[in-house]
């Protein structure tokens, strides 16, 4: 304590500051004149001279001010002084006044002391006998009224004196007037059952004085429920017709000019409409049966635990009816929002306005009579189950309007294929359509992909958006209390899987028929498949750039409209910013877009298929309908070849606009144009009695110039029969030649290249060709043809797959050499003279 006081010291009390209340006049001058200078002195002096002299002026205006404030209390108090002493004269004239009333009501009240207990006696006798009277009069008055119809008055009447005759029955006189009044009240009480047995709408004015007659509540609130129903099903059957109506009025409007000026009511009218005639109806008479059986105190002296029950039974009777009624109430709405005409609502605020007002308005009336957590549970459940409905028919909403428009672009696809120049087309209609149309019939196939693939994402995109406004929906959310849960539950059960997965399914699913379809076709005549060959190459490229452009921006957008995080691995929930981001597994999204690429595979085979089956339908008719043993000798290339070369053409340019290698290899541009390549290789030409493998190769890239039968299969052919030790030479060496040649497979690593499907074609048609020739018999010319026509399919096959002919090759030499094999007079034609006719066509 001593040292805190000696702390506080120098601060406090400083005999050195002026301002101090310690403050010592001497001990400050001295210390002045130790430490300061003349100058400072001096300083220090005027500055002392002039607070002073403001500390006096200050004082001055002080005391005037305090001064004035002095005289006005003066005064104020010298009147005070005299209002006291006026009041306390008048405050003895009001005390001497009211002793004299108090002495005058003494006298008066002494004076008629003795007569008051004589009236008051003969009051009560007055009294009694006036009861007496009325009870005497009541078995007439009560028969009076009986015999009026005047029942409420009757039932009022005795319930006022039954309880007088209750408590002096066993005085005989009143036991005769109330065993006369219960017989007149029992008649009366079965005229009223009678009554309300037979009427068809609840009267609550006769219940009640049933109530008050003692009949059962029981019996009374079962009927009062069973009578009030038909009234609320013909208001719902109103209502309903009423949604008929409006449903005519909506399929006429386009015919029927009166009803194009009617204008039914949009939905949110509509449900407020009904609500107001049905639920508010049924809350009317909720409230009147609530009065008659739950807050109505029985007239019959019963136990308080008999009257409990009684009241719990009408509770529970109550409930039930409840139930009942508002489900049949939410059948109907469920039927409202899945109805053609309010169930297409365009207006997606709006349609969520009518879902918020009705799940609103029902939480806030229809709790309110609801007596036990059960019922409450049973309510709550049967408004989340009208929200999923509603959400649901939504989502039908969307996918209907996606796939009408998605089928439509399909249909608009397909009639715009038809200004598409096919691929089996006559020389003239090539060469003219090849020359004049051949940017605009690019830019269109590129353009259908582009527009479709734009449009297709557009609509999901604005669904989303769409979607999103079913978060603006404050009962929807708040009736869980938990926005962050409805949020996650709406977004990833209905928005992600009950929308965007399941719609990607559904395009999986078309997507699938149609390569179903034609590959079912396949195998039956083509004129009569259901989709054309351009068609699968053009939906392959849409799914292709819908897996890997439109999808992750779909996700992003997602992502923004419904604040998930869409990660590879599943997360409870992950907290981002400010914590309510939650995680989304994309397994399932990651299993469609690889079952995309599956069927974009599989339409690009079917395409080949497509394609090389008619190509190949082509090659056999020429092959099975030409004589080969009496062909004339070969002086041009069939027009079979020209025409494959001219289709292989055509769809090596469809191919081109929508798939590209990444490189620069040009297609052919015209027929003419691709001998120069020829004319360059030309200078190399293989003998007849050539090497190992025929032909010879040309110096810029070891390519055979012309194609040869292999030594082994013109050994055979020329050797004595299969007997022979020559034959058996060469079938040996054409078995080792079979045996490490490559396994020919048209779809072995198919990609999506314009090489690899031109490959893929290319294996096809050749392999039909083969398998043709195995077939038949050939002469010498025949063989000599198919040279010219192998040969001329070479020199053209090379340019389809960017220089990468070693399959071509090998499939050349195969069929020549099985030509050669079955040719009875196997003498081939010279190289020399392939070349002047294949330059000559």
């Amino acid at each position: 304590m001593d040292s805190s006081r000696a702390n506080n010291f120098p601060s406090t009390y400083d005999p050195t500051n002026i301002d101090s209340p310690g403050f010592d006049p001497e001990t400050y001058v001295t210390k002045l004149l130790r430490e300061s200078r003349l100058t400072s002195l001096i300083e220090k002096e005027q500055l002392l001279t002039k607070q002073i002299k403001t500390l006096d002026n200050e004082m001055q205006t002080l005391v005037y001010e305090n001064y004035n404030k002095f005289i006005s209390a003066t005064d104020t108090i010298r009147q005070m002084k005299k209002d006291f002493k006026t009041m306390e004269d008048e405050m003895k004239r009001l005390m001497s006044t009211m002793s004299s009333v108090n002495t005058n009501n003494d006298q008066i009240h002494q004076k008629l002391d003795k007569s008051r207990g004589e009236i008051r006696k003969l009051t009560s006798i007055h009294l009694l006998l006036h009861k007496l009277q009325y009870l005497f009069q009541l078995p007439t008055k009560l028969k009076e009224y009986a015999d009026d119809n005047q029942y409420e008055l009757a039932v009022n009447t005795y319930t006022k004196a039954s309880k007088a005759l209750q408590k002096y029955e066993h005085i005989p006189s009143f036991n005769h007037i109330q065993q006369s009044c219960t017989e007149t009240m029992n008649v009366i009480r079965d005229e009223l059952k009678s009554r309300f047995d037979q009427q068809q709408t609840a009267s609550s004015d006769t219940v009640k004085l049933l109530l008050q007659l003692g009949e059962s509540s029981d019996y009374l609130a079962k009927q009062y429920l069973h009578q009030n129903r038909p009234r609320l099903e013909q208001l719902l059957e109103s209502m309903k017709q009423q949604l008929i109506t409006a449903e005519n009025q909506s399929n006429a409007g386009s015919t029927n000019p009166l009803s194009q000026q009617m204008h039914p009511m949009d939905i949110l009218e509509f449900i407020d409409t009904s609500y107001n005639s049905y639920i508010k109806s049924l809350h009317e008479f909720v409230e009147s049966y609530d009065m008659l059986f739950i807050r109505h105190s029985s007239t019959i002296s019963s136990s308080p635990s008999i009257e409990d029950e009684t009241k719990e039974r009408c509770k529970y009777y109550l409930e039930e009816y409840l139930l009942e009624c508002y489900s049949a109430y939410v059948e109907f709405i469920r039927n409202l929002f899945q109805s053609k005409f309010y169930g297409q609502e365009d207006e997606t605020e709006l349609y969520v306005r009518a879902i918020d007002r009705f799940l609103r308005r029902s939480s806030n009336d229809i709790y309110k009579y609801l007596f036990t957590q059960n019922a409450i549970e049973k309510i709550r459940l049967m408004l989340d189950s009208f929200l999923t409905f509603a959400i649901e028919c939504r989502l039908k909403f969307y996918h209907a309007n996606l796939d009408r428009h998605f089928h439509e672009q399909i249909l608009e696809l397909r009639k715009s294929l038809t200004m598409v120049p096919p691929a089996t087309n006559e020389q003239t209609s090539f060469d003219k359509q090849q020359q004049q149309q051949p940017q605009q019939t690019q830019i269109n196939l590129t353009t259908f992909v582009d527009k479709m693939l734009k449009q297709l994402t557009n609509d999901i995109k604005y669904t989303f958006q769409n979607l999103s406004t079913f978060l603006n929906g404050t009962e929807m959310i708040g009736n869980t209390g938990k926005k962050n849960v409805f949020t996650r539950q709406f977004a990833v059960n209905h928005v992600w899987n009950g929308f965007f997965l399941t719609l990607l399914n559904r395009l999986i699913a078309y997507f699938e028929h149609e390569y179903t379809t034609a590959s079912s076709c396949s195998a039956t005549v083509r004129h009569e498949q259901s989709s054309p060959p351009i068609l699968l190459l053009i939906l392959s490229k849409l799914i292709l750039n819908f897996d890997s452009s439109s999808i992750p921006y779909l996700c992003t957008v997602f992502e923004e409209k419904f604040n998930l995080i869409i990660e590879n691995n599943q997360r409870n929930e992950s907290q981002k910013g400010g914590g309510n981001s939650f995680s989304l597994d994309r397994s399932k999204l990651t299993a469609i877009q690889k079952q995309f690429n599956v069927i974009a595979k599989h339409l690009l085979k079917q395409y080949i298929c497509s394609q090389g089956y008619t190509l190949s339908q082509m090659l056999r008719k020429s092959i099975e309908t030409r004589d080969w043993l009496n062909t004339i000798e070969p002086r041009h290339v069939r027009s079979v070849m020209k025409r494959i070369v001219e289709d292989l053409t055509q769809i090596d340019k469809q191919v081109m606009m929508l798939y590209n290698d990444h490189q620069s290899s040009s297609a052919l541009g015209s027929m003419s144009s691709s001998y120069g390549r020829y004319h360059h290789r030309s200078n190399l030409t293989g003998s007849v009695g050539g090497g190992g493998g025929g032909g010879g190769r040309s110096s810029d890239g070891g390519r055979r110039t012309i194609i040869m039968p292999r030594s082994s299969a013109l050994d055979r052919a020329t050797s004595g029969g299969p007997g022979s030790s020559g034959g058996s030479t060469g079938n040996l060496q054409l078995n080792f030649h079979k045996v490490f040649n490559e396994k020919l497979d048209i779809f072995i690593d198919l990609q999506f290249q314009k090489t690899s499907i031109l490959s893929s074609i290319i294996k096809l048609l050749l392999k039909t060709y083969l398998e043709c020739i195995r077939l038949k018999t050939f002469s010498r010319y025949g063989l000599q043809q198919v040279q010219v026509d192998i040969n001329y399919l070479y020199n053209y096959l090379w340019s389809f797959v960017n220089n990468d002919d070693r399959f071509i090759t090998n499939l050349l030499e195969e069929i020549v050499s099985s030509t050669a094999m079955r040719c009875l007079d196997p003498v081939l034609m010279e190289a020399s003279v392939i070349t002047v006719i294949c330059e000559g066509n």
